[in-house]
């Protein structure tokens, strides 16, 4: 059981609301990228402990905090067959903003319809512009192929795409020829990111606060498949409670939390001098959330959120 969550007096609404969450729906995927931050693999299911009931709840629950844009995610989020429902039930309830992030190497034709209805909005990731490579870093042949197939079928759907790449040390001299790839199958929303130091990425070295972009310490929220809620998908290694335990206002609204964002804002503090300056141009200041036209802070999706900068969309 998880330790007793202290409730901060004042109330969520007066203090910041909640602006997103993503959803993992799994931890497993038929993939096995190197770079894996959730350590994903056609096996990992032993996270996996929250049914689609429990999902919906989540999703009414933040609902009624105030959120109005999640993502789900995973592992890869397509193996679980209650996506088209959540997607339904989300989008009934008044989201506006739902977002898939997934490796698109298996999107269905029903799925695409479900996708086509509520008009999702649609991640993934992209490292090379030849299926050599990109397999090589996927650990499966044919991925490619797949994911560049679904990409068109998306964008012939006239569906939102946003593609990632991933710089690492395997395609780091095939960046600028994926950018160009990408573009030239219609994809206008590319981000650039680096590998991040968890899950597979993660190697011999501990995971550090300093290695997270720092949104995390801003009004959003991550839900593992196993019920514990952590400040962003990349920083579950400093989890605050489980939906399984305790709602998630109450989470939400927790001592914990707050003291959670504190210590991630100050370990990241410096992010904003030493990021990349063509990064610069739009990046959200404490707000991790996909806009329609400012691409997002995301795990291997997007570029690193920047805080203490302004994100005027207006500018993509």
């Amino acid at each position: 059981m998880e330790s007793v969550i202290h409730v901060s007096s004042d109330s969520f609404a007066e203090r910041h609301g909640l602006d997103f969450i993503w959803l993992e729906l799994t931890n497993r995927c038929n993939l096995q990228c190197l770079h894996c931050y959730s350590e994903s693999n056609p096996t990992s299911s032993a996270r996996d402990l929250l049914n689609e009931s429990q999902y919906s709840n989540v999703i009414l629950e933040a609902h009624e905090l105030g959120c109005r844009q999640l993502q789900f995610i995973g592992g890869e989020p397509t193996l679980n067959k209650g996506l088209p429902r959540l997607i339904a039930y989300a989008h009934q309830l008044g989201y506006e903003f739902i977002e898939v992030f997934s490796n698109l190497t298996s999107l269905s034709e029903p799925l695409l319809e479900v996708f086509l209805r509520y008009r999702v909005a649609v991640a993934t990731s992209v490292y090379a512009s030849t299926p050599e490579l990109h397999d090589k870093i996927t650990l499966s042949v044919g991925s490619h192929r797949r994911t560049i197939s679904s990409i068109q079928r998306l964008l012939a759907g006239g569906l939102q795409v946003r593609v990632g790449v991933i710089a690492m040390q395997q395609n780091r001299d095939a960046i600028d020829a994926t950018f160009e790839f990408l573009r030239g199958l219609g994809v206008t929303n590319i981000g650039l990111d680096h590998v991040r130091s968890f899950g597979r990425a993660q190697r011999q070295t501990p995971c550090s606060m300093k290695d997270l972009c720092g949104i995390c310490a801003g009004n959003i929220l991550a839900i593992g498949p196993d019920g514990r809620v952590a400040p962003c998908i990349m920083s579950r290694a400093w989890s605050v409670g489980s939906v399984l335990d305790a709602p998630l206002e109450s989470i939400a609204c927790s001592d914990s939390l707050s003291d959670m964002r504190r210590r991630i804002a100050d370990a990241t503090a410096n992010k904003a001098q030493t990021a990349r300056p063509q990064l610069d141009e739009c990046a959200p200041q404490f707000n991790c959330t996909p806009y329609y036209n400012c691409t997002p802070c995301s795990p291997n999706g997007s570029v690193p959120c920047i805080p203490n900068h302004n994100c005027d969309p207006a500018k993509r």
